[in-house]
C-alpha cells in the first residue's frame, strides 16, 4: 500500500499550560515513509519557543504493553515516535493552579508533543518494536535524577485510562513504587538570576519583584562576570532586598 501524504503540520493546545500536540506530515511510497521530525524554523513559526535542545534520546520497547513513567524532569522535552504507536499520558506536577491536570493522546510517527519542565511524562506501547524519541534542552546526568518529580502510574486521582491494564503491562519496580498525587511535592518554577542588582535597573527590578522567591539578585561582589569562578561555583552571595 502506498501512502502519498498525511495531515499537514499543525499545532493543537491541550488542557495543560505549555503542552502542545503537533501533527507531522509523513510522506510515503512503496519503500516506506519520510518525515521532518524536527524543523526549528517551522516549529518557531507555529509558536513553539526556541527551547534549545542539546540531547536526543531514544527508548526502544520490544513488546506492546511496556509502560514507563510518570516522570517530571527539570528540562523541556519534544517527544515523537519513530516506529510503532504509543498511548501517552501527561500530568502537570508543577506548582500552581494547573497542578494535577491530565492530558492523554495516542501517538504514532505522524504526531509529536512538547512537554515543558515539570510536567510528568508517561507512555504505554501499543505495538511491538516501538521506538520513542525525545529532544531535551539539558544534558542527562545521574545526579539530575534527584531533581525529578514522580507520580504513580496507577494514581487514583489522575485516573489515567491505560489501554492495557497495568496489571497486564510491563512496568519497572521503580515505577510501581512512585507516590500518589496527594504525596507529590510539586516541582518549583525555575529561578531567575538578576545580575548588577546595585545598578539602576537592578534596583528597579528588585523593587518590582520584592518577596518573589523565584528571583535572586546579585551585585558584582556576589557575581563578577570577569571571574571564571563565578560561572563554575554556586557560592554566590545574594544581595539583600
Amino acid at each position: 500500500m502506498t501512502v502519498e501524504f498525511s495531515k499537514p503540520l499543525a499545532a493543537h493546545s491541550t488542557p495543560i499550560p505549555g503542552v502542545v500536540l503537533y501533527d507531522l506530515p509523513v510522506h510515503g511510497d512503496n519503500r516506506g515513509w519520510f518525515k521532518e521530525n524536527w524543523q526549528r524554523e517551522k516549529m518557531l513559526a507555529l509558536g513553539l519557543e526556541d527551547f534549545g535542545p542539546v540531547q536526543n534520546n531514544i527508548s526502544f520497547n520490544e513488546k506492546a504493553g511496556t509502560t514507563r513513567g510518570i516522570h517530571a524532569e527539570p528540562w523541556d522535552k519534544y517527544i515523537s515516535v519513530a516506529t510503532g504507536r504509543i498511548f501517552g499520558a501527561w500530568v502537570d506536577l508543577r506548582e500552581g493552579p494547573s497542578f494535577g491536570t491530565v492530558f492523554t493522546a495516542e501517538m504514532g510517527p505522524d504526531t509529536a508533543i512538547f512537554i515543558p519542565r515539570g510536567v510528568g511524562n508517561a507512555f504505554q506501547t501499543l505495538e511491538d518494536n516501538t521506538a520513542y524519541t525525545y529532544l531535551v534542552n539539558d544534558h542527562w546526568s545521574a545526579d539530575a535524577q534527584g531533581q525529578y518529580t514522580f507520580l504513580n502510574l496507577a494514581d487514583e486521582t489522575a485516573a489515567i485510562q491505560w489501554p492495557i491494564p497495568l496489571e497486564q503491562a510491563e512496568l519497572s519496580d521503580k515505577d510501581k513504587a512512585h507516590p500518589r498525587l496527594a504525596d507529590v511535592v510539586p516541582m518549583p518554577p525555575k529561578k531567575i538570576l538578576v545580575l548588577g542588582a546595585d545598578g539602576q535597573l537592578g534596583r528597579a527590578l528588585r523593587a518590582e519583584y520584592d518577596g518573589d522567591g523565584r528571583v535572586e539578585f546579585l551585585s558584582r561582589a556576589g557575581f563578577d562576570l570577569t571571574d571564571p569562578d563565578s560561572f563554575t561555583a554556586r557560592n554566590w552571595k545574594t544581595t539583600p532586598r
